[in-house]
């Protein structure tokens, strides 16, 4: 019989792109404990069947078997023919000529002539082409001008070649001079290895060697370069180094032409009970800044046992305009603190305790209060009974710390029990709250206040709601109807605050978790007083046949029975006996569309304080469009137009403009291009991000993509991903 190394040369010429010219930085770490061997096949079990046909077989017994004609010999989904084949048996001897052909699976290997020594495993099959299929529909083919079979699981191939174009394209090819594969050590090596694109040589590398199996290989990753206006040309050639199974680290120079060579390191670790990384960046001397820059990051997690667990994350920036000068997305851009932290947290089930010491770096903001250290304690449990009462409890003791001498500084502890009491049935619920929120402050420092203060609050709510719904038609179609009206009354009485200092509290956005909220202040620096009731109302229309919401509509406001008192720091107080009118409406219209719009309506002042307005229309894969409005009065006026469409076969048009009314001004531009010819694509993209209110920031990305070999340039896609929601690669949805 051949060897079932056969069915396998397609996978190792892939396994070429695995070593040198990997697709992706970042491979999978694996848990040490995990990485176990496959089940091998016991010593002692029973051959399997062979069966052989041909138009005529002769020989002798013990000496040698020919047969002569459409020959055939299968075992199982192994198969090899030819015109003519031998075997001898004191020799131990195959030989085959004449259209010799293997198949196993989805992977046929053809030759002219095989002669192969059984008991040693040496001979050659000559010359050699393969084509393979993956599960997935994945193609791949390729040639050797000799396979010499060099002892048991040991190969050597001569001039070969693997692509995954289709037989007749050749508009890339890899090609080496020479390639020995060691199964039994899991190394393979290659001379003289070039990639060719259009006829052209691309990349190039005189030897290398690799990995034969799913084991992950130190090496060069695929290099990648750009340009943009604030870094100038760029290039990138990241190492990897695998240390461990679980552990690995990418060493990468980043030469910039107009800021000099950064050099950047990741280490990575994965365990069963902890995992973590570190990232560092080092630019000395920026020829732009004049200064050496450089920027750290360390994240660790680790669960202890089935209630302990902790986190760490660190980092640090050399100074305020790190990201904004070498950031390449709004993320970037528009980071305003690092933060550095390590908490360890229990989990007794019903009930969790937090420990976290916490600061921050600031970038081109004022400083923030810092936690050290913070201890926090919550708990909520039903208690049985006819009648279940639901019972909670949250606390926080925390030192806040500044490195002004203006702002307030100490201790302060907070203490909140409640029991609510839910009656609920099929179409109706109310749950009556009551709680009583304790504060006290002590604190060594605090500007125009009080060092020493206790505040107590009771709370008392009352929560209401029906869900009715009915059936009806519209324009042929059926469908359910929901009215779900609400009720919350809240009452708070007044407590003066104001000697009280604001360590971690601001004002919260009006929405409607905040209309059905107790306190509207985010932070317990501020509990505002309250006697009040908001009524919401939402009718949903839903699809009888698919259960699509096919409209939803919610309306809400909250009604005030006395005036407002508790104020954050040069806050006017509320002069009006209702909020803002909140509004939702969203749908899936139909397949393709769906809408999303919200608004928040000052009926006092007849003015429109909030207003978004989105459409989102998908069309399958490849086929996106989103518009999206947002109005914020006296801060935001902004359009975000995107999307991914074909223009014509196999070209795709990518594209995103987010301009500002407010500053006419563009806050980001994308616009580009995909071409898939099917075994390779081609991404184009130009990108325009505003940096500052001042300064912008322009860059071009351009990438080949060789399917199933390797990426070459600087990688586009998280961009096109983060900006364009739905975005898809071509060939994730159009596989040839």
């Amino acid at each position: 019989m051949p060897p079932k190394r056969l069915m396998l040369m397609p996978v190792t010429l892939a396994a070429i792109s695995c070593g040198a010219l990997a697709a992706e930085p970042g491979p999978v770490l694996k848990i040490t404990q995990s990485l176990l061997p496959l089940p091998s096949r016991q010593a002692g079990q029973e051959p399997l069947p062979v069966f052989i046909d041909a138009d005529r077989i002769s020989g002798i017994e013990e000496r040698y078997i020919e047969a002569e004609g459409k020959v055939m010999l299968r075992r199982l989904d192994e198969s090899l023919a030819a015109d003519w084949m031998r075997y001898d048996q004191p020799e131990d001897t195959l030989q085959a000529k004449g259209n010799v052909v293997f198949t196993r699976a989805r992977t046929r290997v053809e030759g002219d002539e095989l002669r192969l020594q059984l008991t040693t495993h040496l001979g050659e099959l000559r010359p050699m082409r393969y084509e393979s299929r993956g599960e997935k529909g994945q193609y791949a083919r390729g040639d050797a001008a000799v396979l010499k079979f060099e002892g048991e699981d040991r190969y050597h191939l001569s001039a070969a070649t693997y692509t995954t174009c289709p037989v007749g394209n050749e508009d890339w090819v890899l090609r080496t001079e020479d390639l020995k594969l060691d199964y039994i050590e899991s190394l393979g090596t290659a001379r003289h290895v070039k990639v060719e694109y259009m006829g052209k040589p691309i990349l190039y590398t005189p030897w290398m060697d690799f990995s034969l199996d799913d084991k992950r290989k130190s090496g060069f990753l695929t290099p990648s370069f750009g340009t943009s206006d604030k870094r100038g040309f760029e290039f990138a050639a990241p190492w990897y180094w695998n240390i461990a199974p679980n552990q690995d680290a990418t060493f990468t120079p980043h030469y910039m032409s107009k800021r000099g060579l950064q050099l950047a390191a990741e280490y990575r670790y994965l365990e069963r009970n902890y995992n973590g990384q570190t990232h560092v960046e080092y630019l000395a001397n920026d020829k732009v800044a004049e200064r050496d820059r450089y920027f750290g990051q360390i994240r660790h997690s680790h669960v202890f046992d089935s209630h302990w667990s902790g986190n760490l994350n660190i980092a640090g920036v050399s100074d305020d305009k790190y990201f904004t000068d070498l950031g390449g997305s709004v993320n970037q851009t528009s980071q305003v603190n690092l933060m550095r932290e390590a908490n360890l947290t229990y989990n007794g089930g019903w009930w969790s305790a937090l420990g976290r010491l916490q600061t921050f770096q600031t970038l081109n903001t004022a400083p923030l209060y810092h936690r050290l250290p913070q201890i926090a304690l919550n708990a909520a449990r039903q208690q049985p009974g006819g009648y279940p009462v639901d019972v909670s409890f949250s606390g926080e003791y925390s030192r806040f710390t500044h490195s002004l001498t203006s702002y307030a500084e100490g201790d302060r502890a907070y203490a909140y029990p409640s029991v609510s009491l839910p009656f609920q049935t099929s179409y109706a619920y109310v749950t009556p709250k009551f709680g009583l929120h304790l504060t006290r402050y002590e604190l060594e420092r605090n500007p125009g206040g009080e060092l020493a203060r206790t505040r107590s609050l009771p709370i008392f709510s009352v929560d209401a709601g029906l869900q009715l719904e009915r059936d009806f038609e519209f324009a042929g179609n059926g469908f359910i109807q929901t009215l779900e009206p609400r009720l919350y009354y809240l009452r708070i009485p007044y407590r003066n605050q104001s000697q009280l200092p604001v360590f971690d509290t601001g004002l919260r956005d009006a929405s409607f978790y905040t209309l059905f909220s107790e306190n509207q202040f985010a932070g317990v620096d501020r509990i505002n007083d309250a006697d009040q009731v908001t009524l919401a109302l939402t009718t949903r229309f839903l699809d009888t046949l698919s259960g699509i919401e096919r409209l939803q509509f919610t309306i809400g406001q909250r009604y005030y029975f006395s005036d407002q008192r508790v104020v954050l720091p040069g806050m006017a107080p509320r002069s009006a006996d209702s909020s803002d009118i909140l509004a939702t409406v969203s749908g899936q219209l139909t397949k393709q569309l769906r809408l999303a719009s919200g608004m928040q309506y000052n009926a006092d002042t007849d003015e429109t304080v909030r207003f978004n307005l989105g459409a989102f229309y998908r069309d399958g894969p490849g086929r996106v469009l989103n518009a999206d409005y947002r109005f914020t009065r006296n801060s935001i006026d902004q359009i975000d137009l995107s999307g991914q469409w074909p223009l014509a076969p196999k070209w795709y048009g990518v594209g995103r403009v987010n301009y500002s009314f407010r500053d006419d001004r563009m806050v980001e531009a994308l616009a580009g291009f995909e071409y898939n010819a099917g075994c390779w694509s081609l991404r184009g993209l130009l990108q325009r991000l505003a940096l500052t209110q001042t300064e912008t920031s322009n860059a071009f990305y351009i990438q080949l993509e060789l399917r199933d070999l390797t990426k070459l340039g600087p990688n586009p896609l998280e961009l096109l991903k983060r900006s364009i929601p739905g975005y898809a690669k071509s060939d994730e949805f159009n596989l040839p």
